[in-house]
């Protein structure tokens, strides 16, 4: 032997595993042990990863704030997104998203489990409408206009879906009038009485 080494990390952090003790004879990984001699983690600054389903993906973007709950700790905290996959998980149908956070008060430990509420904000206006007003057709989505007592069918696009009520988006007005209970049966130009 012809000398110690002494090993330092390029960060401040804390010793969260050590798996070998003062002294003890240490080789090149690979050499007998793939197992670290210890492992450092910074812990003033946390990432916080989301699977976000494919149903949501589109409401998110780089630099939106999230708040989030730790069942463990009393206090909302935020985040913004920093970083989004790109792509669908094959598995999941989601999309990692991660946030950086500050941790300067050490309350947060790595490993925690965080309840995520994300602001899911509609860049188009939308309407809320009973479920039973859209009609999935084999061509299309659409709900049904009633414009002077006439039956006009309005292409949709689905949005967010809460019990029995659906976000949907397409070229509506907030006075329109629908058919609460719609059909395929019912066809362009039907008598609708109101």
């Amino acid at each position: 032997m012809k000398s110690y080494l002494n090993i330092s990390a390029p960060f401040d952090g804390i010793v969260t595993t050590r798996n070998v003790n003062l002294g003890a004879y240490v080789g090149p990984a690979g050499k007998g042990s793939d197992m670290p001699l210890l492992t450092i983690q910074q812990q003033d600054k946390l990432r916080l990863a989301v699977s976000i389903p494919e149903l949501y993906t589109g409401y998110l973007k780089r630099g939106d704030e999230i708040s989030f709950n730790v069942k463990s700790l009393p206090d909302t905290f935020t985040a913004t997104v920093e970083r989004m996959s790109g792509a669908l998980d094959l598995k999941l149908r989601a999309e990692r998203v991660e946030m950086d956070i500050e941790n300067t008060s050490g309350a947060m430990l790595p490993g925690m489990v965080a309840e995520v509420r994300l602001p899911l904000n509609a860049k188009d206006s939308t309407f809320v409408v009973p479920k039973s007003a859209l009609v999935n057709s084999t061509e299309n989505i659409f709900v049904i206009r009633v414009e002077n007592q006439k039956a006009s069918r309005i292409e949709v696009k689905k949005g967010r879906e809460i019990d029995d009520q659906i976000e949907i988006f397409g070229d509506l007005n907030n006075n329109d009038k629908m058919v609460l209970v719609a059909s395929e049966e019912i066809k362009e130009g039907d008598f609708i009485n109101e």
